[in-house]
């Protein structure tokens, strides 16, 4: 059966009716904390928390006490609500433990089963899923991300335009916690208002975030020496740990690949208005400066800097110092050995 979404659990839960059990997995980590949050809000009143909503671990509790405490009938509520962490962590004798009652279970306890690394091919998480209980919180897609900072301003009483949701994805990136929190920052200074892009630019932090979409459009336009520049301010703020400069790479890769396809477009005939609806559901501003960038590279630069990205991710997630590797994949990007 296919997985539920993320949607579908905030559906039953504004009705006051969520299902005994559920497995919430996948690499989402702060997409899944938001959810939890959420249901431990709403599902179980604040007076009664302390005896009908429990967080447990796995491998720390034993499977047979879990299942004792699911039994137990809530307290002066409706419901009890059972969070169990780090599911990944029991093993397999373990979780078929749980087996028989997913067959039975109490219809008053709502278990929900948390884990990052879910192996759905074993018996406990097959069946879950069989049930139509599992829920992926996967990576978002670009369109999937500018709906989902849609959703969570209108959830924080903001009314964000589709230009400024684009334009807080270019700053900040995918990472749902960072554009959390400047959804929030904006959101506090301008309740219940209709967010554009100068609210953004005002109230988000581009001390790092300008640097990062000027490094990438210096290297678009083959610009060396600001590109280099504003990476050395982007390891003074950022740091130059793989985690942080496989960021920088992951932008660099997207642009790269957007002016390929611009480039794609015009080649074969189309205009502007064929590379827009190319790039779509990309910004105007966005798409405008692909098409302002392609005239910089040829397709078959394009295509090599694709080859030197990959393998630059690779040496770097093999141990290689990756702000070296960085600054010398920004030079072969500058100054491409077909020009």
């Amino acid at each position: 059966m296919q997985d539920l979404t993320q949607e579908n659990v905030l559906i039953s839960l504004k009705k006051g009716v969520l299902a005994p059990f559920y497995l919430f997995y996948g690499p989402e980590d702060f997409w899944i904390e938001l959810t939890l949050d959420r249901i431990k809000k709403d599902f179980i009143p604040d007076s009664v928390k302390e005896f009908n909503l429990e967080t447990l671990y796995g491998g720390e509790v034993p499977s047979q006490e879990i299942l004792n405490r699911a039994r137990l009938f809530p307290f002066m509520s409706p419901h009890r609500l059972i969070i169990i962490r780090g599911t990944e962590n029991f093993n397999k004798k373990d979780l078929e433990l749980f087996l028989p009652y997913l067959d039975s279970p109490v219809d008053s306890t709502c278990i929900i089963w948390v884990s990052g690394k879910a192996d759905l091919t074993g018996i406990f998480y097959k069946r879950l899923k069989e049930l139509g209980k599992a829920v992926n919180f996967k990576k978002l897609s670009e369109r999937q991300v500018y709906s989902w900072i849609q959703k969570r301003s209108k959830e924080l009483g903001l009314s964000i335009d589709k230009d400024a949701s684009a334009f807080l994805y270019q700053m900040v990136g995918s990472s749902l916690r960072d554009l959390f929190s400047e959804i929030s920052k904006v959101s506090l200074n301008y309740p219940n208002y209709r967010i554009g892009v100068e609210q953004i630019k005002e109230l988000t932090t581009f001390s790092r975030l300008f640097t990062v979409f000027d490094m990438v459009g210096y290297v678009s336009k083959k610009d060396a020496p600001h590109a280099i520049k504003s990476l050395s301010r982007l390891f003074d703020t950022q740091g130059r740990d793989s985690k942080a400069v496989l960021g920088i790479l992951g932008m660099l890769a997207r642009q790269i690949r957007l002016i390929l396809r611009t480039k794609s477009v015009l080649k074969k005939g189309g205009e502007k208005r064929g590379v827009m609806d190319r790039l779509r559901p990309l910004p105007n501003f966005v798409i405008e400066k692909c098409i302002d960038q392609e005239r910089f590279w040829q397709e078959k630069e394009l295509e090599e800097a694709l080859n030197h990205i990959y393998d630059a991710d690779g040496l770097i997630k093999a141990g290689s110092k990756g702000d070296l590797v960085l600054e010398n994949l920004i030079f072969h990007l500058c100054f491409p050995l077909s020009s």
